[in-house]
């Protein structure tokens, strides 16, 4: 597929099925009344009023997501690791056989917290001569703004007698990083979210609960009564807010999204990116529950010149997508790329088809 590539403007949209493996997804095994399996999500949302298993939702949050996120104990020859270090030398490839027309630009949006892009992208300095660009600006204190996103960067000759165009690859996480953190809160303007190492919390010695099913919330239950733990965790959501600059997975996230001039101006630029001339999005790990950027992709498809490749984890996954975009069938410029012979679209093959010459990308739209 990497010849469709050339001479575009490329976009990937990166879910939490990229990071699968060190870090779960938003799923669960919670079955409600109806015998219906709820991501976490929709157990927030469905059981407000339930305190004590709210508090739980979150511990499980900070423990296995928040915190794994951070990849303190992460080693370069982890195979998730190595499949986004290949992507990115890949992307940064591509860049470099690029003439001189062409910005040397691609675009990365993820809705992940954890900071796999970032120690990929640390362990290919000086293997590659490329830049990325995660926003910030600064040295010992870095900080967010949008504008660091719009740079070109050359690197000149000693006597200044050429410029020769640097490959940049930005980084747009759209619900917030384990690595950002308001300076003073979350009311703060964007240049005022930071970049700093990760913190414990306070109750990292109570890791309840591993799993998201009724059976372990009830037996975690009463754990936190045996152990007296309820007025320990009780504001446990607040205290999370204030750590960390994130979106969290409610279903009022889109109005907390509006709400964050930071997190809206990086919604706002990947509407702006798929509305250009000969944009590329490339989705994998992804399925659109999230209503918001469903939104904005959906409202892009009416962008004649764009395409739209989306990788499907399995063969159930198309019909998921296409529920959370809320369309009947997928429009002509969205090409849905299933799994063979009834098999996965992991990150491995998802790596192969997208860079492979003269792969062949299979459509339900062009049967």
């Amino acid at each position: 597929m990497i010849e469709k590539l050339y001479g575009k403007n490329i976009n990937l949209l990166i879910g939490s099925g990229a990071s699968f493996g060190v870090i779960p997804t938003l799923s669960s095994n919670y079955v409600n009344d109806k015998k219906e399996k709820l991501s976490i999500e929709e157990i927030l949302e469905g059981n407000k009023k339930d305190e004590i298993l709210q508090n739980i939702i979150y511990l499980y949050y900070y423990h296995e997501i928040l915190k794994k996120g951070f990849l303190e104990e992460i080693r370069e020859d982890n195979s998730v690791f190595k499949n986004y270090q290949k992507l990115l030398e890949n992307l940064i490839k591509l860049l470099q056989r690029e003439n001189y027309q062409k910005e040397k630009r691609i675009n990365i949006f993820t809705t992940n917290y954890d900071l796999f892009f970032e120690k990929s992208a640390d362990s290919l300095v000086g293997k590659y001569e490329f830049y990325f660009n995660d926003g910030s600006s600064g040295n010992i204190t870095k900080k967010l703004n949008m504008k660091n996103y719009h740079k070109k960067i050359y690197h000149t000759g000693i006597f200044d007698n050429f410029d020769r165009e640097i490959p940049i690859i930005n980084l747009f996480k759209l619900h917030g990083s384990v690595s950002w953190k308001y300076i003073n809160d979350k009311n703060n303007k964007p240049h005022e979210i930071k970049i700093e190492y990760f913190s414990d919390y306070e109750v990292n010695q109570e890791n309840l609960i591993g799993k998201i099913s009724n059976e372990e919330i009830e037996k975690v239950k009463k754990e936190i009564d045996n152990k007296n733990l309820r007025e320990k965790i009780k504001n446990i959501k607040k205290e999370l807010f204030e750590n960390f600059a994130l979106i969290f997975p409610e279903k009022n996230k889109f109005e907390n999204t509006l709400y964050q001039e930071f997190y809206y101006q990086n919604l706002r630029q990947l509407s702006y990116e798929l509305e250009k001339q000969n944009s590329i999005l490339i989705v994998f790990g992804f399925s659109f529950a999230d209503e918001h950027i469903a939104e904005i992709v959906k409202r892009a498809c009416n962008n004649p010149t764009l395409n739209i490749y989306i990788f499907c984890y399995s063969l159930n996954t198309e019909n998921e997508i296409l529920n959370n975009l809320k369309l009947d069938k997928f429009p002509n410029n969205v090409k849905i790329i299933l799994p063979e012979d009834n098999g996965n679209i992991d990150f491995k093959i998802f790596l192969k088809k997208l860079f492979e010459v003269n792969s062949k990308i299979e459509s339900d739209n062009n049967e």
